[in-house]
């Protein structure tokens, strides 16, 4: 079977694990940088709504990523509106119950305030008919195409924008695992600003921030659930200089389309996870929200809280969205499909913000 051949979903299905491993390490031989770092090899098994790949996880110099079979004929983008989802839950909706059942963003009242770029409700749509609802569905995901997606080794986890990792901060022992070199310029800083002299008083209300960034120098961001902070170097960058340095160290940005397909693997599901739109405060709604926290059928991890875009190779085009919360259900959740597309753009001289930007690394293999 030819090289290119194997390494399509249809037959990586099938093939033995000693097979995969044989291929495989001719994707790390002649695509991955021989200056990258290649450790941590394992074959991990992911399954999202029944479908399932036994793929390969591992760490590029110190960072996670999976590898995504190829698809030579994969259905991309959306035209079938409401089909798939549930009407009782797209019309029953009741804005009061908004709390308990619907998922949230995660923006803060105060960024709530700042964000100028917002979708507003849009009153052209009937969000009180499937009609409505379908029309605002496929005007806001990409067009239906048939597209062939090389097979990538992609970032499991996507990070901020003009970022890179350095280690890990406990708050609870104050110590830092990581580039130490790297990170003990900025030291005496980072630690100041997490453990602040405070009176009694103030020590009763004072949180750790939700991060902490220093333009140029560094940036942190809390891990939620945690106790750890995740330290980055930060540099001030555009679209244009962003993608500049990843390739300079071989890597690309994800186009759309490898996007799409690394996201939801081009099934015919506007969401990832399956159908249901309501998290319900009960089993059912936790075991929906830990399908969509959780990684895919390929084992890649999309942020869900809806307050940061993701880049592509494209600065006219960034997928997810930076929203507030929505009257309808449907203008809540569908920032959240694998074919939504944002009307939000870049310009060139724009600096990227980590706090409302991420990038996602890849290794294409392409003849």
């Amino acid at each position: 079977m030819v090289f290119m051949e194997q390494l399509d979903w249809i037959s990586w299905k099938k093939m033995s694990d000693k097979a995969k491993k044989s291929v495989f390490q001719q994707v790390l031989l002649y695509y991955v940088h021989p200056m990258i770092e290649i450790s941590d090899i394992r074959l991990k098994d992911y399954e999202l709504y029944g479908i399932k790949c036994r793929t390969f996880e591992l760490e590029l110099d110190g960072e996670t990523f999976v590898f995504v079979p190829g698809n030579q004929e994969a259905i991309l983008g959306w035209d079938l509106g409401t089909e798939g989802l549930r009407s009782h839950e797209l019309l029953g909706f009741d804005l009061l119950e908004t709390e308990d059942k619907t998922f949230k963003t995660s923006l803060r009242q105060e960024e709530l305030g700042e964000a100028a770029d917002w979708i507003e409700a849009e009153e052209s749509y009937d969000f009180s008919s499937l009609e409505g609802i379908s029309l605002y569905i496929n005007d806001h995901t990409s067009e239906l195409r048939r597209m062939k997606i090389p097979a990538m080794l992609v970032q499991k986890y996507a990070l901020p924008a003009g970022t890179e990792v350095l280690g890990i901060m406990d708050t609870v022992t104050g110590s830092f695992r990581g580039e130490v070199e790297n990170y003990l310029p900025y030291e005496e800083e980072i630690m100041a600003a997490l453990f602040p002299t405070l009176s009694a008083m103030e020590s009763l209300f004072w949180e750790f921030p939700k991060s902490i960034h220093k333009r140029d120098n560094y940036y942190l961001e809390f891990v939620p659930t945690t106790d750890v902070y995740l330290v980055y170097s930060a540099r001030e960058q555009t679209h244009a200089q962003l993608k500049k340095r990843v390739e300079q160290k071989g890597f690309s940005l994800l186009s759309e389309d490898q996007w799409e397909f690394a996201v939801g693997a081009g099934t015919r599901r506007l969401f990832r996870w399956g159908n249901e739109l309501l998290l319900p405060p009960k089993a059912s709604g936790r075991q929906i929200l830990d399908k969509i926290n959780g990684p895919n059928m390929f084992g890649v991890v999309v942020d869900s809280h809806q307050s940061r875009y993701e880049l592509t190779d494209k600065e006219q085009i960034v997928k997810l969205e930076r929203q507030r919360p929505q009257r309808s259900l449907i203008e809540n959740m569908l920032p959240l499909s694998t074919y939504y597309q944002s009307r939000h753009t870049l310009t060139k001289s724009q600096i990227l913000s980590p706090d409302i930007y991420l990038y996602r690394k890849a290794v294409i293999v392409t003849l």
